[in-house]
């Protein structure tokens, strides 16, 4: 019984660091998003040939999955302590924004979640011709796509919940929701067209909501 306070404080210590990293894995990750952006159209998005990146001498790759997964498994444990602390002001925005915002992270882990293991997988994959490669490429691409945008959308709903009910007694989250969601929004138009502009909107929305986990990870902790 003597170290029942110890251990709460060290817990909640842990909720508090890991609201702070799930914080810089999203800034991680649209900082990558945004140096390893598409040059030219939409089409970048998914490759039309095989021929290389001009940034593959460096991992971009596998740092924007480090930072989106160290952002999903941190923050998950964090919104779930969120959810049981903040329950009592609002049992239906604390359940429906939970929920929301724990399926966006399980779906951005299992998103993921496998090409981490291509780079732990000790052994060469086996050579296939350039065709079949380039279609492997191209579904993947269109697959983790449907996915991201998915997760991040959810993201932002559960986001546009919490606005709702923090907007009186807590306008600074509030705003950087607005600001986070309004350039998500303005993102997909771009997608037509820019598809540079695109994905500089996107990151731009995810930097907005970076220090979004940081605040939930202290109010968790309280």
């Amino acid at each position: 019984m003597s170290n029942q306070p110890a251990n709460i404080a060290f817990f909640r210590k842990t909720i508090r660091v890991l609201g702070i990293l799930a914080g810089l894995g999203l800034f991680g990750y649209a900082l990558i998003n945004m140096i390893r952006m598409p040059e030219v159209s939409p089409d970048s998005f998914v490759p039309k040939s095989l021929a290389p990146s001009q940034t593959d001498g460096f991992p971009f790759g596998l740092f924007q999955l480090v930072f989106i997964l160290l952002y999903s498994f941190a923050f998950l444990p964090v919104i779930i302590m969120f959810t049981i602390n903040r329950y009592g002001e609002n049992p239906y925005a604390m359940v429906l924004g939970g929920s929301l915002l724990c399926l966006s992270l399980v779906i951005e882990i299992f998103n993921n979640l496998p090409f981490a293991g291509v780079y732990a997988y000790p052994e060469p994959l086996a050579q296939i011709s350039p065709e079949m490669m380039l279609y492997l490429n191209q579904t993947t691409s269109i697959r983790y796509l449907s996915f991201d945008v998915a997760g991040f959308s959810i993201f932002y709903a559960a986001m546009l919940v919490y606005m709702v009910h923090y907007w009186r007694s807590n306008r600074a989250l509030s705003w950087m929701v607005i600001a986070s969601v309004v350039t998500f929004a303005a993102s997909a138009p771009c997608l037509w067209f820019n598809g540079a502009a695109a994905v500089a909107l996107m990151a731009i929305s995810v930097f907005c909501a970076s220090p979004i986990p940081v605040y939930f990870g202290k109010w968790a902790a309280e």
